[in-house]
């Protein structure tokens, strides 16, 4: 996904793009109603892609998003949690 359709696609679950910047450099978006944050899921570093179809990290804050031990998990497109 480009940073363009992941803009709309976090939009259209009701994210608005924040200031912050995922480890990995992809956006940080916010959702004042769910008070999370979501980062799009590009996958392990040797560019095989997203693990188990995820699409979306999302964290409690923008740190909590940089690690597999704080963050809430990984999701899908329609932010179903599908994994760790």
């Amino acid at each position: 996904m480009t940073s363009k359709e992941s803009q709309q696609a976090a939009k259209k679950l009701g994210y608005e793009k924040t200031n912050y910047r995922a480890k990995n450099g992809e956006p940080i978006y916010y959702n004042k109603k769910t008070k999370t944050y979501i980062s799009q899921d590009i996958g392990s570093a040797d560019g095989s892609g997203p693990h188990n179809g995820g699409v979306w990290k999302m964290g409690k804050s923008p740190q909590e998003l940089n690690s597999k031990s704080t963050r809430l998990g990984t999701y899908d497109g329609n932010l179903n949690r599908i994994g760790d």
